[in-house]
């Protein structure tokens, strides 16, 4: 097992997430491969949809469900991401046996998820005009964190092939690409899917921040004095154009 600093423990610890690291206490009732009835009456996982887990937790996330809500509950309410859990438990029942993942795929998966399911979240409640700005430092934000917590991800970033996007971005289409960044992010039960998920969540960021720059450039060349081309004026075009 890595070893986690104490940072990353308290980012984790300030917005708890039930994910793979604590499947050990599903299968405790559930069954190793959800095969069984929770305490002989609940429905049996391994039956399920994705989409019929999801509800479920759903529902328990809003008090509601069956004989064992009260229990279930508990297990929702502290800021869950049910698409996660949802994803988790249900690839859980389709795998035979049970693999405790490592603490660093812990740490990752639940960084990523909380990161983004705060993020989806924002986008939706934002203002297109007024917080677009705002929505775009978040990002940056967020790319950065993975960025610096990943050594893996390091690898396969490369900034300098990073270019500005063809279309301008409107906000729609910033909460279609983190959604489906986060939905990869859902769905991946091993390092090396993780982190495809987060190159494209970084070059996102990266291709935002090309936008930016090419904004400054036009402005800063919008602005410049014109030149002097009166009498006497000397021809400095073939030096600009080393310049500009």
């Amino acid at each position: 097992m890595k070893k986690i600093t104490m940072i990353a423990l308290a980012t984790l610890v300030a917005a708890p997430m039930i994910l793979m690291a604590d499947m050990d206490r599903c299968v405790s009732c559930h069954g190793v491969d959800f095969e069984k009835q929770a305490l002989g009456v609940s429905k049996i996982v391994k039956n399920m949809s994705e989409l019929e887990i999801k509800a479920s937790l759903d529902g328990y996330k809003r008090g509601e469900g069956g004989s064992l809500k009260d229990l279930m509950i508990q297990e929702v309410n502290l800021g869950v991401d049910t698409d996660a859990m949802a994803a988790d438990v249900y690839s859980e029942s389709r795998t035979p046996g049970f693999e405790e993942p490592s603490d660093e795929f812990i740490f990752q998966k639940r960084l990523s998820v909380r990161t983004l399911h705060k993020l989806k979240n924002n986008i939706k409640k934002a203002d297109a005009k007024k917080d677009m700005s705002k929505i775009i430092s978040q990002i940056k934000s967020a790319a950065f964190t993975m960025y610096t917590y990943d050594d893996l991800l390091k690898t396969k970033i490369n900034f300098k092939t990073m270019s500005a996007n063809k279309t301008k971005l409107n906000m729609d289409d910033i909460l279609k690409k983190v959604s489906s960044v986060k939905s990869c992010v859902d769905h991946s039960f091993s390092e090396d899917e993780i982190v495809k998920c987060r190159v494209d969540f970084v070059n996102l960021a990266g291709s935002i921040t090309r936008d930016e720059e090419k904004k400054i450039k036009a402005k800063s060349k919008a602005n410049k004095p014109p030149l002097y081309t009166g009498e006497d004026a000397v021809d400095m075009s073939k030096y600009l154009k080393t310049i500009l």
